[in-house]
């Protein structure tokens, strides 16, 4: 995805996870995600869940 967006001239990739997801966090942060904030959803199957946001600037 990193390697399409460049080739099409974006300025960056963002992508979301589930608070509890830690390996996930971790994966992001090692391939050079920036966390950028988190928010509090609601979905019909979880409730209120915590997602946190990360970005790769190109």
């Amino acid at each position: 995805m990193i390697s399409l967006a460049r080739q099409n001239g974006k300025k960056a990739v963002r992508l979301d996870t589930l608070a509890s997801n830690i390996p996930a966090q971790h994966m992001y942060t090692k391939l050079g995600f920036l966390y950028r904030g988190k928010q509090t959803l609601y979905a019909e199957n979880t409730g209120w869940t915590d997602f946190l946001y990360y970005e790769f600037v190109l």
